[in-house]
């Protein structure tokens, strides 16, 4: 923070730097500083990335207290803040200063031009980053590895760091105009941008903190209008339905070809599935690939998914174990499942699990008494109830394991059968 004649000048790490610019803020609303007595500038790349800049220094004296402010401000602040705009932080200065000193209602103030610019470009960035999450998760699904280039207009890359993470966990790299994110399996790190991957410069890296978290909680609306199983699940990471995606690191999503014809529905990821961001590739996936195979069903062909999304667990020392879904949790999911169907179509929804069929049946079921037949759950698509892979894990004796494991196989020959008529 420099002092210049007649005013303030504020000079921020990057294009997004919101833990500066919202300390900034609360200095100096504060203090009662006009909007017109600052100015804010943005350290250019090459300083905050070059070989000779250890660290950027910027300090903000603390101001003497927290800034209380509407929620629909704050979140309207995060996302507006990562428009290409240079005019942005003086506008979202003042609109601030205005709802503290000023009076402004932000319910009664449609018509106010600082409001309406600042709705502006909340839509402008939430719309882009809706392109962006649901490009990004397209090109990883499709094998893509390594570096993916794509053009921003705004500056909404850092902001989406916690949403690459969540969707993709293994190693990545994105590339835009203005930045470039890479994500090693261990740290975050921030490079200049450009339009190819050798623009990416491993000695010249900055892990830096204070830049906004973009989440964007799904309306039933946009989950019921998504096209593609691309946008479903980019919605889904920021599911807020239930509790459970507080301790849980990721929503798990369904994987598989939307022309599947076989949908196989589980309870819940466990924790291996929690870490990798995919549904069955713990124990209990080996089983069910193994079964699969020997059924005559191939992985690739089958959608894959739960009936709830998130890893409901307990800690047992420094190990995370399974805990069963609670009601409320399959109810809050259980409209993922539905815009699943929807997309997915299939002609038959195998249930492993209680909690798969009583989350498909809505009723209690045992499945002793349902296995192994398939039956009309909805027009035009059939059902099936088998046990969860898990159960053939928790049973101690060999025969027993054995003698399971085979039925298991006969259940998935059955709906082998039901994808060979409908084709």
């Amino acid at each position: 923070m420099e002092r210049e004649e007649g005013g303030t000048h504020i000079v921020l790490a990057h294009e997004v730097d919101f833990a500066t610019w919202r300390q900034a803020v609360r200095y100096h609303v504060a203090r009662g500083t006009k909007p017109e007595e600052l100015s804010w500038s943005v350290l250019k790349s090459a300083d905050v990335f070059g070989q000779n800049v250890s660290q950027p220094v910027w300090t903000i004296p603390e101001a003497g207290g927290a800034l209380t402010l509407p929620r629909s401000l704050v979140e309207r602040l995060v996302l507006a803040i990562q428009v290409n705009d240079p005019d942005r932080f003086s506008r979202l200065y003042r609109l601030v200063y205005r709802v503290v000193h000023g009076g402004l209602d932000l319910q009664q103030s449609n018509g106010d031009p600082d409001r309406l610019q600042v709705d502006q470009w909340v839509a402008r960035v939430k719309q882009e980053t809706a392109a962006f999450r649901q490009a990004f998760a397209a090109y990883y699904r499709n094998g893509g590895r390594g570096a993916w280039y794509c053009e921003t207009h705004n500056y909404i890359l850092e902001a989406n760091a916690a949403f690459c993470r969540a969707r993709v966990a293994e190693t990545w790299m994105v590339h835009t105009p203005y930045r470039s994110m890479k994500w090693d399996g261990h740290a975050l790190l921030f490079g200049e941008g450009g339009q190819t991957p050798s623009v990416w410069q491993p000695d010249a890296t900055w892990p830096w903190d204070g830049y906004p978290n973009t989440v964007l909680i799904p309306t039933e609306v946009e989950r019921q209008q998504a096209k593609t199983l691309d946008q479903l699940g980019a919605e889904a990471m920021d599911c807020r339905s239930c509790a459970l995606w507080k301790p849980a690191q990721r929503t798990v999503f369904g994987e598989g070809p939307v022309t599947a014809q076989i949908m196989l529905v589980g309870e819940q990821p466990g924790d291996q599935e929690d870490k990798a961001g995919h549904p069955f590739v713990g124990p209990a996936g080996q089983v069910l690939d193994s079964a699969l195979k020997d059924a005559g069903l191939i992985r690739s062909d089958v959608y894959v998914t739960n009936a709830v999304k998130h890893f409901r667990f307990t800690w047992r020392g420094s190990h995370r174990l399974h805990q069963k879904p609670e009601q409320d949790n399959i109810t809050a999911c259980r409209a993922w499942l539905d815009a699943e169907r929807r997309l997915v179509k299939p002609a038959l929804i195998v249930m492993m699990g209680v909690t798969a069929a009583q989350s498909l049946l809505g009723r209690p079921v045992t499945i002793s008494r349902e296995r192994s037949r398939t039956f009309d759950l909805a027009p035009n698509v059939q059902g099936l109830v088998t046990v969860h892979p898990s159960y053939l894990l928790r049973l101690p004796n060999p025969s027993d394991k054995q003698r399971e494991y085979a039925r298991f196989v006969e259940d998935l020959k059955l709906a082998q059968q039901c994808m060979t008529v409908k084709l």
